[in-house]
């Protein structure tokens, strides 16, 4: 497979992705509304699960990573010009959307993983090249003088 060309992508908090943990919580929270008039043992699990997986998702959501992703040809940057330990890795893919997960290195050698939600609308022009430098291996000694995308 051919080196992928150099890219800069943006990121940023998804309101899609807002809407699609919020009807998530609800389809959930509607559900045990159904079950409301017979509540029982279940209700002692259900609220407390409820209402820790609508704190799980607005925790999520708020740490998605923003900032850039870029591909030099040669090395991943990841958002806020972190350099990664590794390149990232794409956890879900639904061709317009995707979830990727990096691990950025921290300081005396730590590593923070953090997510970050792509799409396609962000930056269109991009996003081909962007998707073949995610799915592309790395080919070392390229240089990064001709970004793609400013």
């Amino acid at each position: 497979m051919a080196s992928a060309p150099s890219v800069r992508y943006p990121v940023r908090r998804s309101p899609f992705l807002a809407r699609m943990l919020g009807l998530t919580w609800l389809v959930g929270f509607l559900a045990l509304a159904w079950a409301w008039p017979m509540p029982d043992w279940r209700w002692g699990f259900g609220v407390p699960g409820l209402l820790l997986a609508g704190a799980a998702a607005v925790r999520f959501w708020i740490r998605t990573a923003q900032g850039e992703l870029r591909w030099d040809g040669g090395a991943w940057q990841g958002p806020n010009d972190s350099p990664l330990c590794a390149g990232p890795m794409v956890r879900f893919d639904g061709q317009r959307w995707m979830l990727v997960q990096v691990r950025l290195a921290g300081p005396q050698g730590s590593q923070e993983h953090r997510w970050l939600w792509l799409e396609a609308a962000t930056d269109p022009p991009a996003w081909a090249a962007l998707r073949h430098a995610l799915f592309a291996k790395a080919h070392p000694g390229h240089a990064a003088a001709d970004i793609m995308h400013e």
